[in-house]
Order: structure tokens, then sequence, then C-alpha cells
């Protein structure tokens, strides 16, 4: 099918019947570019294909004055055929040929006329069952429309089909639509959905279309399938040639006054309220007719009515065809109407001051857009925030600007542009110095500090960070968040507990709402670094709390007091509420603070999901988060996440591939953390493990835990069962004592230490009341195995099946034939796991819900996935069943997961 007749089904239908039966008039009605061409061809085709005889005329704006052109295109090629031309001598009316005598008018020209439309009929029925097909009618003479009508109520086994546009000065035309829409089928092709749009991109493309892509595309061809092809074959450039030609003919149809009301409304864009357009150009009549002719749309809003042109690209070319004189004139025009409606409103006039230059008054313009490049660099919109930040720039007094080169750099980092944000940082030092500006040298020298030890990773860069951390005032949370961050990774303990106390203390509750926020989590690292697991949850929450009481200025704060608290919530037990955090902050979009932290969110998710048993998940997050990191190029997030996948593909008995991951996340950082050490620690003790290989020699720092204290609980464990699995109780020993030595010992770490004592003791009713604790938790993997340690020892095995699902869904190759050889010896009997063909059964619950109709974000809420996790499934799934369109595996879907 032609990619431009994706999303017509219902279309596709009506006409593919009225072709079984052909008789009567159809008329396809919509705006230039909507598809009448694309659905009408494909219906010809079809036609042709079963055998109706085509006959195809298109009517032209340049022929206008020629009677009947179109009618006469459309049945020449039938005429050249005939031999024979009883009854049609009328004929010579319409058009020349040595066959047909000429014919004279008489004194009834009405009656002339009928005699010729008469003839037509006989000629095309002559040659039914037919389609007769006009394409452009909005174009055609009038003559031409009333022939359409009569052929379509006086002819048999003929089907009337014509294509036209609304709008158009065209009173024969609108008689005959409202005729068809009370005796025949008017189809008006509405917009395509966003769904269709991915569609005709992936067919374009020959692949899926990138994200950022796909969003300006869909955004700004809002459906209509011409736009979508030209925007799509042009990437990311100016409106293509195509769609300037199509809007221009449309605006310059327009009469002076609608052209220039349009023009401001284009202009004004968000702020084109009714108070605006009265103050810049009072002209009523002329937005009613723009409006009657679907051009603008009006809307309500709480304190007057809106309006905008109607669609995006129509505002663009209207813009874009004006000169630079004429928009800065306009812009100053309605900057000034929003000054004396709403002159708070920042987002309404920051894009009028950056267009206005020097029409706008320069102090008020850096006011406004500074505002405006904070705000959007609160919510991300980090392309916005430069814009704004760097106009501000260009008119800002000296001092202002290292504040403002501040935000830019900032916004860079967010992009991952860390060249333009050292650039932004390093100028605003230079200026801050020159002008003996201390605070803001004392910020931007720590920025560009925190990005050499991110990006280099060695240890003169951590070196210079924590000079700059010792220098730097803690006035404000943000710093004092990112002081926090940085002492946990490279400071002492009595470093952390200090800064910590000192925030903690210094900040009492008629604070605003960040400054507790800070002295919440503060407070949280210090009961961390004391083991005191369940109090320090609670501040934790509290941080949240607080953090999302400033959120819309400050979602950093929100997102990384967050993750800390996913990591409190699995230590304390609750791997559930865990994954509900995790999934928070990657449905929040990337944290623009930390570059390391860009992929963390990834890391605790994946973490989650591994502990409830869901492998299928976990990878897709952790190679989400691979990507992400490997894209940012920071050595910190490569090792952690990457040392993250070798453990789970050990647990799946993966081991060469495991060994690869481990050797690169262990080469590709180069001043380890304690943090990053536990990861790979926990990596190289599981392999060592499933290896049947000694246990790795990685010193251990218990008063450490917190760096990442889920690694450090699962790395003791696994070091316990590995020096098990070698003949040597000591290690399992040791570290159930140590996490028996914590003054309030959280959940985790009590489970955990039941079942390394259960394994070394042999005590059965242990490592069932452990695999208890553990499914109590959420955590349902470590359950498993901790049930499948107790059937061992008691030769019992009563939820032995259920217990080798967890494994086989997991993939987990060594606890899966752990299970099956128990099953073996007990005589119990187990079915084989169904798989739906090559997918896994996440991969196959995505699929299904996309068969279903559902789109990418509806898929990802119903089962509580970030998007782009189920991307990768998606991706994954087309990979493995070799196929390259939605709709083909939506029809899979249809066909194998009933």
């Amino acid at each position: 099918m032609n990619s431009q007749v994706v999303g017509r089904d219902p279309e596709l239908d009506v006409l593919a019947r009225a072709l079984d039966r052909p008789g009567g008039t159809i008329l396809l009605r919509g705006e230039a570019g909507i598809g009448k061409s694309a659905l009408a061809q494909h219906t010809l085709d079809l036609a042709d294909k079963h055998g109706l005889t085509v006959l195809h005329g298109q009517a032209h704006p340049l022929q206008a004055g020629l009677a009947y052109a179109p009618i006469v295109a459309a049945v020449r090629p039938l005429l050249a055929k005939m031999t024979e031309m009883d009854g049609l001598t009328q004929l010579g009316r319409l058009m020349a040929d040595p066959r047909l005598p000429s014919m004279a008018p008489t004194d009834n020209p009405e009656l002339d006329r009928t005699h010729m439309f008469e003839a037509v009929a006989r000629l095309v029925e002559r040659h039914a069952p037919a389609v007769f097909f006009i394409d452009d009618l909005h174009w055609a003479d009038r003559g031409t429309i009333e022939l359409v009508h009569y052929l379509g109520r006086n002819t048999e086994n003929v089907l009337v089909l014509a294509a036209y546009r609304p709008g158009e000065a065209n009173p024969t035309l609108d008689d005959l639509a409202t005729t068809v829409r009370r005796t025949g089928t008017e189809l008006e092709l509405a917009p395509l959905t966003d769904d269709d749009v991915a569609q005709i991109a992936h067919n374009l493309l020959g692949a899926t279309p990138e994200p950022a892509f796909l969003n300006d595309v869909t955004q700004r061809a809002k459906g209509v399938p011409l736009f979508v092809t030209a925007l799509v074959q042009g990437g990311f450039q100016a409106v293509p040639t195509i769609v300037r030609d199509v809007v221009l003919g449309r605006l310059q149809r327009l009469d002076e006054p609608e052209r220039r009301l349009l023009e401001v409304v284009a202009v004004a864009g968000e702020a084109a309220t009714d108070a605006v357009l009265q103050a810049v150009s009072d002209a009523p009549r002329a937005l009613h007719n723009l409006i009657v002719d679907g051009l603008v749309v009006e809307r309500s809003t709480v304190r007057a009515v809106a309006y905008r042109v109607a669609h995006p690209l129509y505002a663009e070319v209207a813009y874009a065809e004006m000169t630079l004189s004429e928009r800065r004139s306009l812009h100053a025009a309605v900057l000034k109407a929003i000054e004396q409606t709403s002159p708070d409103d920042t987002l309404a006039l920051a894009p009028h001051y950056r267009e206005a230059g020097t029409l706008a008054a320069p102090a008020r313009a850096v006011a406004v857009m500074a505002e405006a490049g904070w705000r959007a660099l609160a919510v991300r919109a980090a392309e916005e925030a430069v814009r704004y930040l760097e106009a501000a720039m260009e008119l800002a007094e000296p001092h202002q600007r290292p504040d403002l080169l501040d935000g830019i750099g900032r916004a860079h980092m967010h992009l991952g542009d860390m060249d333009a944000a050292s650039a932004a940082w390093t100028a605003g030092i230079q200026l801050a110095d020159r002008l003996e500006l201390e605070k803001p040298l004392a910020v931007l020298q720590f920025r560009l500090a925190m990005l050499d030890s991110e990006r280099l990773d060695s240890a003169s860069a951590n070196t210079r960070l924590w000079t700059q951390l010792r220098d730097i005032p803690l006035e404000s949370p943000e710093i004092a968040i990112h002081s926090i961050i940085y002492t946990l990774r490279h400071g002492t303990l009595d470093d952390v507990r200090t800064l910590s106390s000192s925030l903690a203390e210094s900040i009492g509750p008629d604070h605003p709402a960040p400054a507790r926020a800070v002295a919440h989590f503060g407070q949280a690292v210090c009961l961390l670094i004391d083991q005191k697991f369940q109090p320090a949850l609670g501040h934790a929450k509290n941080a949240v709390t607080q953090a999302k009481r400033c959120e819309a200025e400050l979602p950093f704060y929100t997102q990384y007091f967050t993750l800390f608290l996913s990591a409190l919530h699995t230590l304390n037990g609750d791997v559930a509420m865990a994954i509900e955090c995790a999934q928070e902050t990657v449905s929040a979009g990337t944290l623009v603070e930390l570059p390391s932290l860009k992929c963390f969110e990834h890391y605790a998710l994946a973490f989650g999901y591994f502990l409830a048993g869901d492998m299928d998940n976990a990878f897709a997050e952790i190679d989400t988060g691979v990507a992400v990191a490997k894209e940012s190029g920071m050595p910190r997030s490569i090792s952690r996440v990457v040392a993250f996948r070798a453990f789970m593909l050990a647990e799946q008995g993966k081991l060469t591939e495991a060994k690869a991951a481990l050797a690169e996340a262990e080469e590709a950082y180069r001043s380890p953390e304690q943090s990053l050490v536990e990861i790979v620690a926990l990596a190289s003790t599981a392999i060592a493990l499933y290896s049947d290989e000694p246990l790795p020699e990685i010193p251990f720092d218990a008063s450490q835990t917190y760096s990442d204290p889920v690694a450090t609980m699962l790395r003791m464990q696994f070091a316990g069962l590995c020096g098990l699995n070698n003949g040597q109780p000591s290690p399992a020993e040791e570290c159930a004592a140590s996490l028996r030595t914590f003054e309030q010992p959280a959940a985790l770490m009590i489970a955990i230490a039941d079942r390394l004592d259960g394994s070394r003791l042999r005590d059965a009713d242990l490592l069932a009341r452990t695999a208890d604790q553990f499914d109590a938790m959420g955590a349902v993997f470590l359950a498993a195995q901790a049930r499948l340690e107790q059937y061992e020892l008691d030769q019992s095995a009563p939820d032995l099946p259920k217990v080798l699902q967890v494994f086989e869904r997991a993939g987990a190759a060594h606890w899966a034939n752990r299970a099956r050889q128990l099953a073996r010896t007990l005589g119990v009997r187990v079915r084989p796991t169904r798989r739906d063909g090559p997918l896994t059964a996440r991969e196959s619950d995505v699929v299904r819900l996309l068969g279903e109709g559902l789109s990418n974000a509806d898929i990802a809420a119903r089962l509580f996935l970030s998007g782009r996790t189920v991307e990768t499934h998606l991706r994954n799934s087309y990979a493995k069943l070799g196929l390259s369109t939605r709709v083909a595996l939506a029809r899979w879907a249809g066909e194998n997961l009933r």
C-alpha cells in the first residue's frame, strides 16, 4: 500500500464496497495534502485490478476557462477505441472528432446541453462497470461540476468519484456537495493519528525514525500526509518547497485584511487573545472569515478567547514570507499589547522581546528573557533555555552575564554538549574574575571542576573538585546538594558526616522548601552512614515531600532524592515501592544537574526489576542505561551499568558474555570510588560463583555501605555463597555476622544473613523462613533461590513448579537446571514454560498490546514501563521476527498472541 494511504481503513472499506456494486456519487473532501488523490488512486488501482473501466480527469486552476476540460480528458481515451458511434452524435458538442458531426447550437441551449450530457452518460455506460473520477473538482468550471452531478444520477453500474477542497468560492460545487450529502456519500478525510504518522515515516525511511525527528514531523505536519512525506524526505530543514507552494496557494487567495490578520495571529502565537488582536489589528470581519474558512481556530480560556493558525505549517509559511522589518514591528506591537494586559506573563512576553530586537526596551528585555530561560531550564527545555539566555546575554550589563553563562552551561550539559558547557563556564569565570564577583566566580569554578571530574575521571580532576568544594559557599541549597554528592563520592566518612550534620542542623522549619528538602536529605545520609536504615527512610521520604513542593523550579531535587529513596525502600524490604520510585525518575526525564546520573535511574530501575524476577525488563532498562552512558561518554556511568549487565548475564548463565562485560566495566573507570568497587565486585563474585572459581579478593569496607547499599548487600550474599560452593564456610559466616552487627539492620540485610546461615548450617527451616521474608519484600528472584535451597535440603518440594517458573521466566539457566534436577530426583512433574515463539514474556506483553491498537505511551502506562523501555522491547521484537513495520507486527500479534 502506498504510504500516504496509511490510516484510511474506514474510507477504503466504503470505497471497496462501492466497487462491488458501482453506482451513485462519492465525494472525497479534505484540505490540500490530506491524501484525497492518493486514496482515489488506490481505489482506481483496485478497480482496474477487478476489471472495471477506469476514467480519470483532473481540473486545474490554469484551465478554469476551458469548459468541460476534465470531462474531455476522461472520456477521450474511450472515444478513441470506438468504431461505432450510434447514439453518440451529440458528443460533437463536447469534443472534435472526425467521426462525429459538427453540432451547431440550436435556439434551446439548455436542451443542447442535456443532449450532450446524455451522450456522455451513454458513452460511459457502454464501458460499464466503470469508475469515473475527477480530481480537484474545486478548480473545475460550472459545466464540469454539473455534468459530474448528472452522471452520478443518470448512469447504471458507474461509480462517480470526485475529490475537492472545502473553502473555495464555488457555489455550484457547494450545491453538489449538499446534494451528495443527502443522497450519496461524502467522505471527509481527517488528519492522521500520531501512530499513522509514525507508520508513514517508518515506510519512507525503511527503519524506525529517531524519536526527536518523529516528534518534529508529527508536531509540524499535524496529520497531513503530504506534509509528513515532505518533512520526512527533507529531514530537519525549513519548510519543504512542495509544502510552501501548497500553503502559499491557499494564502494568496485571501483578501488583504484576512492575510494581514493571519500574519498577526502567526506572529502572536500563544499570545493571540482577543485583547491582543484588538490592540494590534482590530478587524472582526476578517477574523470571522478566517475562522469560517478553517484557517484560524478559536478556543475559550479562563479569562479570554484565544486564537491560533489552524495548521502549524501555515503559520510557519506566513511568518517566513514577511520581511524581518515587518516581523519585528509586529512582535513589538504584540508585546506592547501584552504588557498592557498581562505584564507578569513572562511566557507570553519572552518570545516577542527576543524577536523585537532594538524595538524593545533593553533592560526589560533582559529581565523577561532571563526569567524565561531559567524557567525553561527548570522544566528541562534546554534548547529553549539556551535561546533565551543567549538572547539576554546580548543585551545584559557585564555584571549580569556570569549568572547567564552559568545557566547556558547547565543547559548545554543537559543537552549532552559538554564542550559547550565548559566553554560557557570558562567564559563566565574569566568575566567574574575580571569584575571581582566572588560568589559567581566560586559557583562557576565549582561547575567547571565538577564537569572535569565527571568526564575526565582522573585523580587530578577529582582533587581540583575537592578543592572547590572546600571553598564554595553553601548558601544555595542546590550547591549544598552537589557538595553532599561529591563528598559522598570523594570524601572521607568524617567529611560526609560533618557536611550532612551541618546542613541538617543549620536549617529549620521556617526555611523554604528547598532548604528543608536538603536538610532532610542530609539527616538521611547521616543515618545511613550510622546504618540506621529505617529512620533514614523516614527522612528520605520527607526530603522527597519537600522537594515536590518546589519541583517546578528545582526538578533535580525530586529526582535525586527519589532515587535515594528507591534504594532505601529496597533495603527496608519494599521492592515494589523501590521500583515505583525508580519508574518515577525515569518518567520525569533526564537529570539536568549531574551528568553521571543521566543513566543512574535506569540502573536503579533495573535493580528493582531484577529483584522482582522480571529479567526481561531489567535487561531492557540496563541496555537503555548502557546506550545513554556511552552516548554521554561518562566513564563512571559506563562502568556502573556495564558491570550490572555483567552481573545479570552471569545470573542467566551466559558466562562468556558476562566476563567480557566485566572487563569492559573495569576498563571504563580510572579513579574508582567505593560505589563502583561494589558493583564491579558483585559482578566478579557472581561470575566466580557460577564458574566454580575462587572468591575474588576485592577489599570490603563496611563503613562505606552507604555508597551503593543494595549492591553491597548482594555482594556479601554472593561472596558467602561462592565460599560455600568452594567448600569454605568462613566467608558465609563472616558476611552473615557482618550484616548482623548493624545497630538497626534493614530487612534485606536480615534476610541475606539468614540465607547465608541457613545454607551454611544446612537449616531447611531457616531457609524456608528466609524465602518467606524475600517473598514479603517482593524480591521474587531471591525468594525462589532460597526456596530451592530449602527443597534441596529437606527433599520436599511442594511448590517446585512455581520456583522453576520464576527461574525459566528470568532465563536463569543455573537455577533452572538445579530445579529440574531436583524435580527428576523427587519425581515431581513440571510443565515447560510457555513461550510465545522467539519473544520473551515481556516482549510478548508489549507486542500483544500493540496488536490491540495501543500507542507506545499507552503500553508504557499499562505495563508500568518507561517509554524508552517499550521502544527497546519493540526494537528487539522487530529484529527477532524479521518484521519492519508496526502494521506487520500488529498482524503478527493478532495471529500468534491471542
